[in-house]
């Protein structure tokens, strides 16, 4: 069926109803006229001016003008409360003109219910009437993690304490909002838990591919967004990442959004995107406009319309107001020295009436219920009149005042009358809290915390109160602020508190009431969460549990800041007032857990979780302790029940890195996964796990990690980079990653150790020998770069300078196997056996399972006749890695030994087998020298003259030759050998040892 058109009495209606505003006007229709693909095709509008200048009904125009386009439209203001609700209207909009979004609102009531199973969970038993705050109920003390000033939205990070920076408002109000439930617990799935925690993450797609589907089948989409001052700080971020960097997806090409505020656009969400903004910046009525305005209403007197004009100064609301009691003459209008608002109410000749549009400007929004309250139940039947007035607005069962129109009218009621004016805000209050009682007899618990009417009557009720007595009110307010509000409301709630403090500030003229609610809403940081809470101290006055519970907080994020002595301070006193104040508890024993005194951080801790099991930020703190204890299946278990309670990446970080010192590193991983979905922009969790892909040996992905952590401004992890450099064999770029460190950082003894170990891997002993050499100048203790240097001695065979360095190891590190090990192989080398042995039992005795010693304990015995033992030793070793070459070389040496060459000859094929298999992770020299004994063994003479004309010409290192002339000699001694075979092997092996022996300093 055809479209029906418009007729032209319709047409002339619109246009008389609507005056003024052609420029912006036609800006907006004519962007219809060119296709998206065009350069000239406008995608955002922002109309922006002050209150009263007309951008709500300039907003309904362009709507009009969007459907005579044909197209599917949705306007939203400040009703809404939270990206989901605002995804919600839009769908429900289109729903009404035939366009549903099906999926996106199957998925919509899922969000719902499983938001309200994971919030009814983590509701507390209601305290006994006696013990509420302000209005307010009795917290449980877990609420201190789940608070809503910003402690869960903060963050927790290892190192510094449980909280982070807050560098993103959008991830805080996320976090805030939702995850403070034992979610994996109570809910279906996994899905299901990712929902409720990032909802926009799940929600969003499904409603942008609905949206997109729904655009396919019309001309235009377009939105609206009024009073934008007010919801922008809840949607910039959102509808920027929907609309230019498709972080969600992408709004189809035919999709123009409009968006209507005082104030120009946020500068920190909008600023890479200006170009793309049309800016329609409205002023009042020029005298032409207004004029036009009033002749349009039938107001044509000159005299009266140059009343209006002085009185309105051109604003648009205004001229409309006195337009539509179309005065006569000037008298009609009123005293010119007065206000509109006052001149209107002139033209109220009943009293009831002009009474009851006073009453009704008290109340920020007004249904029925609310208009008889204000009003009185002898004039509550007016309601239809009062809906009817110009500057009322309607819409969804409730109706409110003009901005301009409500705020003059307060300020005429306070200033005429303030006990009437105190009168009627208690009258309004007291109904409220009435209602919220009725209420409240049919709910169980805490439920009322997620009832919309319940809350929606708290949030007037304080507003009527704060309005009448505001100094008292207010210190009602912020005890409940931090004895309920922060442990209950959500996120969004608790904004629309904050927002309520600051009008009804300015409504009541109490500048302290509105600064609350300014310095509320600007809090970002966790320095902004220590002033408001210290200022609040001094608010709350006498009441000992609310300044308990402010301290309490305070001395977290104290903690966390590092200020442990004012964090101490703040705990010790809140356990003054209150001994089960469980923020303080949690707070006293982060300071000692952070100044490494567990077992007293565990004693607060204890009694933290006494108090609130399922308090889950000293829960997490606790598994926080117990791992530095190397108390890791103690951890596991709290930091598994903090992360049922409440999915934090500091939580699962954390118990990633329990899994990497128990050497599960495969679980370590997907924690560490886990922790970057949750937390995707925090560098300490890439670099965390770039650690347990570099003991993995997976050094391509330890590099992507170390990459992405420095890109995120984790400078302090350059030095691991280097190392997944170096295990990536990159040498060259390691050592250059190590010279950049250096400039900033020429202290650093860490990057010369590195920085050596490449080089000496590269061959490049003297300069290796430099770096582990200022490595250690600076921390002679240095274990790690000793047993380097002295490695490298061994290398080029400066053996006194090698035991030398690992004597010194040893006494810098009596508890270490790998340290014994080193030394042990070397007195093994110079034939010392005994105090090799003695070494390596060391060594075994702290690490059983050490396979390297292991190998080298089995040579000894071997050497020593012990063939017992030393196959005892050797078949362990293969028990624990049948790959490791060393183990398989030393296993054929033994058969060879004590069974003869011949039988062992199945041994060194495998042995060979292996070689092959593993030959890309061998050095160069290495690979060429290993199959030399073996080819010995085997009774391949040339082939192991091959290999040792090849070796020669590599100019080896001295440790090299000389473990393949010691191989040879014991081959000699096996039964069945060929002496004549091996001596004629070992003569020019022995000549190039020989000529590498000039760089050897004598032992000492």
């Amino acid at each position: 069926m055809a479209e029906r058109r418009p007729t032209m009495r319709e047409l002339i209606q619109r246009r008389r109803r609507f005056v003024g505003r052609r420029q912006e006007m036609a800006a907006f229709r004519e962007n219809f006229a060119v296709p998206p693909e065009d350069a000239a095709h406008h995608f955002l509008f922002h109309v922006r001016g002050d209150a009263g200048v007309g951008k709500t009904t300039l907003l309904r125009q362009l709507e009009n003008t969007a459907r005579e386009h044909r197209a599917l439209t949705a306007s939203v203001d400040e009703s809404v409360n939270s990206v989901p609700e605002v995804m919600a209207a839009i769908s429900a909009q289109f729903a009404e003109q035939g366009h549903p979004l099906k999926s996106f609102d199957k998925l919509l009531a899922t969000y719902r219910q499983r938001r309200h199973e994971a919030d009814s969970a983590a509701q507390q038993p209601v305290p006994p009437p006696s013990e509420e705050a302000a209005g307010g109920p009795q917290p449980s003390a877990s609420s201190a993690f789940a608070a809503r000033a910003g402690l869960i939205g903060l963050g927790m990070v290892p190192g510094v304490g449980a909280f982070a920076g807050a560098a993103e408002p959008d991830r805080v109000a996320q976090a805030a909002d939702r995850a403070r439930a034992k979610l994996s617990a109570r809910l279906r799935s996994h899905d299901d838990v990712d929902l409720v925690i990032s909802p926009l993450d799940a929600l969003t797609p499904a409603f942008l591919k609905d949206v997109g589907e729904a655009a396919g089948s019309v001309p235009w989409v377009v939105w609206f967004f009024d009073t934008y001052e007010r919801t922008g700080p809840l949607l910039d971020l959102w509808l920027r990442d929907v609309m230019f960097e498709g972080r969600y997806g992408s709004l189809p090409a035919n999709a123009v959004v409009t968006l209507a505020g005082q104030g120009t656009l946020a500068p920190r969400c909008w600023a890479d995107y200006a170009d793309l903004v049309v800016d329609l910046p409205l002023v009042p009525f020029t005298e032409a406009e207004a004029r036009q305005l009033l002749t349009a209403k039938g107001v044509a007197d000159e005299q009266v319309i140059e009343v209006v004009l002085r009185l309105t100064g051109g604003l648009p609301v205004l001229v409309s107001m006195l337009a539509e009691a179309r005065p006569t003459t000037p008298e009609a209008v009123g005293d010119p020295s007065g206000t509109a608002v006052e001149r209107f109410l002139k033209w109220v000749s009943d009293e009831t009436h002009r009474s009851v549009a006073l009453a009704a400007a008290l109340p920020r929004r007004l249904d029925e219920d609310v208009f008889a309250a204000a009003v009185g139940e002898e004039a509550a039947e007016l309601y239809g009149w009062l809906r009817s007035l110009p500057f009322v607005g309607d819409g969804s069962g409730r109706c409110r005042y003009h901005q301009v129109v409500r705020t003059a009218m307060l300020r005429l009621q306070r200033n005429q009358s303030p006990q009437a004016w105190r009168a009627r805000h208690l009258r309004l209050a007291d109904a409220l809290a009435g209602w919220q009682r009725e209420i409240e007899e049919t709910l169980e618990g805490d439920e009322r915390w997620e009832h919309e009417r319940w809350l929606d009557y708290r949030l007037e009720e304080a507003y009527h109160r704060l309005c009448a007595t505001p100094e008292e009110a207010l210190r009602e307010e912020l005890r409940a602020y931090v004895c309920a509000y922060i442990d209950y409301a959500s996120a969004s709630w608790e904004h629309r508190w904050r927002q309520m403090l600051v009008e009804a500030g300015q409504d009541s003229g109490s500048a302290s009431v509105a600064a609350w609610g300014d310095r509320l809403l600007a809090e970002s940081t966790r320095s902004d969460l220590v002033d408001n809470m210290t200022r609040l101290l001094d608010e709350v006055g006498s009441d000992d549990r609310a300044v308990a519970m402010a301290l309490g907080i305070r001395g977290m994020v104290r903690a966390d800041l590092n200020e442990l002595e004012g964090a101490l301070a703040d705990a010790e006193r809140a356990l003054e007032l209150d001994a089960d104040c469980v923020r303080a508890l949690a707070a006293r024993g982060s300071v000692h857990l952070d100044r490494e005194l567990y077992e007293q951080a565990l004693e607060s801790f204890d009694r933290a979780m006494a108090l609130d099991p399922d308090f889950p930020w000293p829960l997490a703190r606790r598994g926080e302790a117990y791992r530095l204890l190397g108390r890791y299946e103690e951890s596991l278990a709290d930091l598994d029940r903090a992360f049922d309670l409440h999915e934090s990446a500091w939580t699962v970080g954390t118990r990633a890195q329990v899994h990497h010192a128990m050497e599960d590193y495969e679980k370590a991983l997907t924690d560490f996964g886990r922790a970057v979905e949750i937390a995707p922009e925090w560098a300490w969790v890439y670099a965390e796990r770039a650690k347990t892909y570099r003991f993995m040996e997976r050094y391509e992905e330890a590099l992507a990690d170390y990459d992405r952590a420095i890109e995120l401004g984790a400078d302090y992890v350059a030095f691991g980079r280097v190392q997944a450099l170096r295990g990536l064999e990159r040498y060259a770029e390691a050592i250059d990653a190590a010279d950049r460190i250096l400039v900033s950082h020429p202290g650093e003894q860490v990057v010369f150790a590195e920085r050596g170990e490449a080089y000496r891997m590269t061959d490049r002993f003297q300069e290796a020998l430099a770096d582990f050499g200022r490595a250690i100048e600076i921390e002679p203790s240095y274990v790690l770069a000793l047993i380097r240097r002295g490695e490298t001695y061994q290398h080029i065979g400066r053996l006194g300078e090698a035991r030398a360095d690992f004597d010194t190891a040893v006494s810098a590190a009596p508890d270490e196997a790998w340290v014994f090990a080193p030394r042990g192989f070397l007195r093994l080398r110079l034939g010392e056996d005994a105090t090799a042995l003695a070494d390596l039992d060391r060594a075994l005795g702290l690490d059983p399972d050490y396979v390297q010693a292991l190998e080298a304990r089995a040579r000894c015995h071997r050497l020593a006749g012990r063939y017992a033992e030393a196959a005892t030793d050797i078949e362990r070793a293969t028990a624990l890695d049948g790959q490791d070459l060393d183990v398989a070389f030393e296993y054929a040496m033994l058969v060879s030994r004590t069974a003869g060459l011949p039988e062992a000859r199945e041994r060194w094929i495998a042995f060979e087998a292996l070689l092959e298999e593993q030959a890309d992770q061998w050095d160069p020299q290495a690979r060429v020298a290993a199959p030399i004994a073996s080819r010995a063994a085997l009774g391949d003479g040339a082939g192991a003259e091959r290999l040792i004309a090849e070796l020669t010409a590599t100019r080896p290192y001295w440790e090299i030759v000389d473990d393949v002339i010691r191989a040879l000699d014991d081959l000699a001694r096996c039964p069945g050998a060929d002496p004549a075979l091996l001596a004629a092997l070992r003569a020019p092996l022995a000549e190039l040892r020989a000529s590498l022996d000039h760089g050897r300093a004598p032992l000492g």
